[in-house]
């Protein structure tokens, strides 16, 4: 059966084969036109300048004359912001322009690369057009000097509100907000502008960098709720050296209502990256040199503020042997990702730590809101008991018989309980246990001789 194709369908493959024919012929014969010229083909433009129809020499003629005229006694580049200009002037960057390597580029549109890549910057060039970059040399590193500078006169961190002490007095130190520019993005955008747009103004984008604790979230902060002092030897370099850093970390910061707060976390660890030094610290018992030795008395001397300030301790433990520098049951130690200090700000508003250091003294503040119903803080220790260490003989056979040597002296232990007592008018309202705390001995250890003397006397 022969098959009809209906006269319509005839039609619309015959219009469609023309349509293509003469896009073809249209194609061949724009770029037969591209291939007879010798000059730089129509729509090809270098840094905004047009080129099209232009010999090489011509094209290379034009830029330097335009270069020469934008460029004469002004910058390369202004950059602004609010209010303040920077200018970047030829000289600075060792500016030179390639007006032969230039030119060269804008023949080359539609005459290098694959046939598809010629017929594609080809077809560019006629309908929307193709910008060729100024080849321009410079020093790069002067330029990137150039832009640090004007980057760090305008980078600045934010910086939280805060509180200043003067005596029993307080005053809120406003925040102030933060200036950012990215570096590697201007410096970028330099390089494009210096190839394409000289000269030219950069209106620069700078983030506004927000602080954390504003004046406003410090506004119900009037008074001193607690303040614990405790002694140091200046003098140990290292030591005075962790107990600054740590108690840096712990100054300025605001803890909301019922949030609680890690010592480890506010500090991070004692490690030689950050600062910190080796210094004397208790490991079962010993005294030995270990990384932010130290920090233990800035934990303890928080501990007690906290307590003073009528705050809840969530996790405390205390140390091995008990510190000279806080009363009997008051120490709290730490040690990175194994022991913490915690506490929650069950006050009804936000209370604010701050710390400081004077010679030898380092004293925690906690402020907060005056609450004139606010009982009066005691700590105090009961039940406190001795316990005397075990002597240890070992025998010597380097020793003469009957000699002894006492190889380590031994230290007494104490039991002891802390409690906080709350107090109005001088009369107790509460007495809450705080711990139970056991300081073991130190055993005693004597070398007794066992050598007998070779005269058997």
């Amino acid at each position: 059966m022969k098959t009809v194709i209906p006269k319509r369908t005839t039609n619309l493959i015959a219009f469609s084969i023309i349509i293509i024919l003469f896009s073809c012929i249209g194609i061949i014969s724009a770029n037969f036109a591209f291939m007879v010229t010798d000059k730089i083909y129509q729509g090809v433009f270098i840094g905004g300048l047009s080129a099209g129809g232009l010999s090489v020499d011509e094209a290379k003629e034009k830029v330097t004359t335009t270069y020469q005229t934008k460029l004469k006694d002004k910058p390369v580049l202004t950059i602004k912001y609010n209010g303040i200009s920077w200018t970047i002037w030829p000289e600075e960057i060792d500016l030179v322009l390639d007006p032969s390597r230039t030119a060269l580029q804008a023949y080359e549109v539609g005459r290098s690369g694959a046939l598809i890549e010629r017929l594609q910057e080809r077809y560019h060039s006629i309908n929307s057009g193709v910008s060729v970059p100024f080849s321009v040399n410079y020093n790069q590193e002067k330029l990137t000097n150039l832009i640090q500078n004007i980057v760090q006169s305008i980078n600045k961190e934010p910086q939280n509100a805060t509180i200043l002490i003067n005596g029993s007095s307080i005053q809120i130190i406003p925040e102030t907000k933060g200036l950012a520019v990215d570096f590697t993005e201007l410096l970028l955008l330099c390089d494009n502008k210096i190839h394409t747009t000289i000269p030219d103004t950069i209106n620069l984008a700078v983030e506004i960098k927000e602080p954390t604790i504003t004046q406003q979230d410090l506004q119900h902060i009037d008074s001193i709720i607690s303040v614990f002092t405790t002694e140091f030897d200046p003098n140990n370099a290292n030591r005075s050296q962790n107990i600054y850093l740590a108690a840096k970390s712990l100054s300025g910061f605001l803890v909301k209502n019922n949030e609680i707060i890690s010592f480890n976390k506010l500090v991070g660890p004692r490690i030689e990256e950050y600062g910190f030094k080796e210094a004397p610290v208790f490991i079962e018992g010993k005294i030995v040199p270990d990384w932010g030795g130290g920090v233990c008395q800035v934990s303890s001397t928080l501990y007690n503020a906290i307590l003073l300030a009528d705050l809840e301790v969530e996790e405390r433990t205390p140390h091995f042997r008990p510190p000279a520098y806080v009363p009997l049951g008051r120490d709290a130690t730490v040690a990175d990702n194994l022991l913490d200090f915690k506490f929650k700000n069950t006050l009804p508003n936000p209370i604010f730590i701050t710390a400081k250091i004077d010679g030898s003294q380092l004293t925690i503040y906690v402020l907060g809101k005056h609450d004139s119903n606010a009982p009066e803080i005691q700590i105090v220790t009961t039940d406190s008991k001795v316990i005397e260490p075990n002597t240890i003989i070992k025998q010597d056979p380097s020793l003469d018989l009957g000699k002894r040597v006492v190889e380590i002296i031994g230290q007494k232990g104490i039991e002891i309980t802390t409690h906080r007592v709350r107090m109005i008018n001088n009369t107790e309202i509460n007495r809450e246990f705080l711990a139970f705390d056991e300081y073991k001995p130190e055993d005693r250890v004597v070398r007794v001789g066992t050598k007998i003397p070779a005269n058997g006397k």
